[in-house]
């Protein structure tokens, strides 16, 4: 009896020990189930749930009803799309709206992007067998081909004229649809136990995964040393910014919401070749820097001297005059040794030295460079508002702080800023009260009468502005202690303080006529709304709820790590 007694304890001990640990593992991530070489992966714990907020949302029913929306839906990329949609469609037997899509969602849901022309993906969900059933990709099924894999059947089905493929499958509380038979097959394989790859063995996904923190209600995972390989992302990728994505090989970005919050936390990691991006102490203590009133701002390390004369330039300076030729007339013939000529030879003087070329801002950058680079500087923070004047026009003073390894000399900046801005002027010129509140300032008159440049040298910062009520404020805050974070990149929008000037500036710069500036702004005919006040105007409306927006970033070892955050209003 004692014996039978201990035996059935350890049988009870030890089925309790398997219960519980079958209930503290975690389902294994569905990225285990799906076949590697991906390029992008996209996963939702609730996916139907994010789903079904987006389609009650008050932001997607004034997004359809914009502008914006309806310049968008005659795009040349969404028309691509559609047609690859409407292909997958026909041979499918079906054409999923949203609510079919919602009713296919499932709860943790991933999808993973392998090519991107023909748009080739695999989606897997963890849904019902009831939901399955009842959905309008099953009912089709009797149209399909039946095929075996991983001891489960899929389906699976091609036109004979687009060439297009769908596939899918539910097998073990999961339902499996691809554009590729092979990625369905293989998903089927994996689901049942084979060691195949998956994305979750890939390096690109492991390691960047490895970095993160928990998932949000969002993730993304990047392949991007296989994205940028791509001739359409390069293509197509709307920022353009192909050279800044190669500086990383892999990424992650997880989206959470809260109250009064959307945040996003990115992970990319870093190439070898590429060094840790800066200063935190440095980037830190400028962003302190920064008043209540400003618009926008941003916070970095000089990586090229260049760069920094080229922002002071074109923010406090003006930009470089250009000169742009008619767009309607065809480009000139240019012979090997560069000798074409033309019918406006005829107007060239031979008897007089020609007049010298218009260099723009050269002398200007050239200046500032060399200022910056005799002092070392390493650090930059740039400052700006708008502003009405009047009434009648929008004002965008600007700020630029310049942090450098050792003080500035007020004679050095005086005279660079005069070779770049124009002639000198005196402290007393600027009204007693102002240089009161601002020892040691000075000012430098531009020629062309648009305005000052006023400079104040505090040991290591160089403040520079065209405007004394901002740089007085960015003065004020000398002092503050910087705030808590290792960051090596901060900036930040405040958007709802910026909105009314910003919708003014849209408004004015649609006034503009095509005839009166050829080739800057063309319309596609009647009943298209205005570029600036009208497309891009309702996208801001559309998100008027949102009232500020920061990013800061921060070096990780081989890793920097960018948060996002959208502060949210009512």
């Amino acid at each position: 009896m004692k014996r039978a007694a201990l035996l059935c304890a350890l049988l009870l001990a030890a089925a309790t020990y398997v219960y519980l640990q079958q209930r503290a593992a975690p389902p294994p991530t569905l990225a285990s189930f799906i076949p590697g070489g991906a390029l992008v992966y996209l996963e939702a714990p609730e996916f139907g749930h994010l789903l079904r907020d987006w389609d009650a949302s008050q932001v997607k029913a004034d997004w359809l009803a914009s502008e914006n929306y309806a310049v968008f839906s005659r795009s040349n990329l969404l028309t691509k799309l559609n047609q690859v949609y409407g292909e997958y469609g026909e041979t499918a037997g079906f054409l999923p709206d949203l609510k079919s899509i919602i009713e296919m969602a499932g709860s943790q849901s991933a999808l993973a992007l392998y090519e991107i022309r023909d748009v080739e993906f695999l989606y897997v969900s963890r849904i019902a067998e009831s939901d399955v059933v009842a959905s309008p990709l099953w009912a089709v099924r009797a149209k399909f081909e039946e095929r075996q894999a991983g001891g489960a059947m899929f389906y699976q089905r091609t036109d004979a004229a687009t060439k297009r493929t769908v596939a899918f499958a539910f097998a073990k509380g999961h339902l499996i649809l691809g554009t590729r038979e092979d990625l369905v097959a293989q998903s089927l394989e994996l689901l049942a136990g084979s060691a195949n790859p998956s994305v979750a063995g890939d390096r690109w996904y492991h390691d960047a995964v490895a970095q993160a923190a928990g998932p949000g209600e969002l993730r993304l995972v990047m392949n991007l040393e296989s994205l940028v390989k791509s001739v359409y992302f390069r293509s197509y990728w709307v920022q353009r910014n192909a050279s800044a994505v190669r500086r990383y090989w892999a990424g992650v970005a997880d989206v959470t919401r809260t109250a009064g919050e959307i945040a996003e936390r990115r992970v990319f990691l870093r190439t070898p070749d590429v060094g840790a991006p800066g200063d935190p102490a440095m980037v830190a203590g400028l962003v302190a820097l920064v008043p209540p009133e400003a618009g926008v701002y941003k916070a970095f390390p000089i990586v090229e001297s260049s760069g920094a004369a080229s922002l002071v330039v074109a923010k406090l300076i003006g930009s470089p005059g250009q000169h742009r030729r008619d767009w309607r007339d065809a480009p000139y013939a240019v012979s090997p040794d560069n000798r074409a000529g033309s019918e406006a030879d005829l107007e060239t003087r031979i008897d007089e030295q020609p007049l010298p070329a218009d260099a723009g801002n050269a002398d200007s950058v050239a200046a500032i460079d060399a200022m910056v680079r005799q002092a070392g500087a390493h650090g930059m923070l740039l400052v700006q508002s708008s502003s009405a004047a009047a009434g009648t026009f929008v004002q965008t003073p600007a700020v630029i702080v310049l942090a450098a390894n050792a003080e500035w000399s007020p004679d050095s900046v005086r005279v660079a800023l005069g070779v770049a801005g124009g002639k000198l002027w005196t402290t007393s010129q600027l009204g007693a009260q102002w240089v009161a509140s601002t020892a040691g300032a000075h000012s430098v008159q531009r020629l062309d009468g648009l305005g000052s440049l006023l400079f104040v040298t505090r040991g290591r910062l160089l403040f520079v502005s065209n405007d004394s009520r901002l740089l007085s404020s960015v003065l004020d805050r000398a002092g503050v202690p910087p705030a808590a974070g290792a960051f090596t990149y901060a900036a930040g929008f405040r958007r709802l303080r910026e909105r009314a000037n910003y919708e003014r500036v849209m408004a004015a710069l649609d006034i503009i006529s095509p005839a009166d500036n050829p080739g800057f702004f063309r319309t596609d005919g009647p009943g298209v709304p205005t570029f600036f006040s009208g497309n891009l105007g309702s996208l801001s409306r559309v998100l008027s709820n949102v009232v500020e927006v920061g990013i800061t970033e921060e070096d990780r070892g081989s890793a920097t790590v960018q948060m996002v955050k959208y502060q949210i209003g009512k």
